[in-house]
């Protein structure tokens, strides 16, 4: 791993740590939205990125005026971030990773549904309207307002306005398991608003064999849902093929614990043997 993005990776992942700390309420998801942008080796300044959206809301006040409701607010926030700033959504190049990049996102203006929905949200809290994040499957949405008199708004497609019953009608069309519909138009938590962007950056890496991001994301993923098994036995074999054998041992040691030997894959046992017997462990 390159030394300065191995720091960079180490960093984010103690400092990652401390920003999921406590309540779900006390989560910091800008600072995580921020700390994830660094797993792209750039330099990143939260100060920057957070002046900009501080801008952008007062001219959402300015323009929607004194005492405005939620419908009205929505609106002056659709107004200047998509008609005059120009925000919108990256349809032309989608997988660039960049997109999942808070300050990227907010200095391109353009990125994935998650991010411009994070935007979204950040200058509504500014602004004084209640946004939540909405996990529709596919394409990350926001609800404005009062949960029980919500406005629905798809930062992806300029504020596009999403009929409740729309919603409702086109989860009724698709697999969604044992779910309730109206499930997926709650919302989610600040912890899984972090996670769906790790995920998206997960993805990409794994696809683009990025080892070192792969990991990186696999890292931050774990310690968010540190109970998947899968995804430790994973990051067990990444650790292996980017040369710490003591780490890889440990997360493989765990993931076989936690699956059952019978139940992991031949490839996994036979590595977890082998590094069992160069730790100077023995072979089960």
């Amino acid at each position: 791993m390159p030394r300065i993005l191995s720091a960079v990776i180490s960093d984010v992942s103690h400092e990652f740590a401390e920003a999921i700390r406590g309540a779900d309420h006390d989560v910091d998801l800008f600072g995580g939205a921020m700390l994830i942008a660094r797993l792209g080796g750039h330099h990143v300044d939260p100060h920057r990125a957070a002046s900009r959206l501080d801008l952008i809301a007062e001219t959402v006040r300015d323009y929607a005026g004194e005492a405005a409701g939620a419908d009205a607010l929505a609106h002056a926030i659709d107004y200047q971030l998509f008609t005059i700033a120009g925000f919108h959504g990256n349809t032309g190049n989608y997988n660039d990773p960049e997109n999942s990049y808070l300050d990227r996102v907010i200095d391109r203006k353009t990125g994935l549904p998650i991010t411009l929905s994070l935007v979204y949200m950040e200058i509504a809290q500014r602004v004084g309207l209640r946004c939540d994040g909405v996990g529709f499957p596919g394409h990350f949405i926001v609800r404005c307002g009062e949960p029980e008199a919500g406005i629905f708004v798809d930062p992806f497609e300029q504020g596009a306005r999403l009929d409740r019953e729309e919603l409702l009608a086109r989860l009724r069309s698709i697999d969604i398991g044992a779910a309730s519909p109206e499930s997926f138009l709650s919302a989610v938590t600040r912890r899984q608003i972090l996670q769906r962007m790790l995920n998206n950056l997960h993805g990409l890496f794994r696809a683009r064999r990025d080892m070192e991001r792969w990991h990186a994301t696999t890292n931050l993923l774990l310690q968010l849902e540190p109970w998947n098994a899968p995804l430790t036995g994973e990051r067990g074999m990444l650790s292996y093929r980017l040369g710490n054998p003591a780490a890889a041992l440990d997360d493989l040691e765990r993931y076989v614990e936690a699956t059952g030997r019978p139940r992991v894959s031949a490839g996994a046992l036979r590595l977890l043997d082998e590094l069992r017997l160069q730790q100077g462990g023995r072979e089960e």
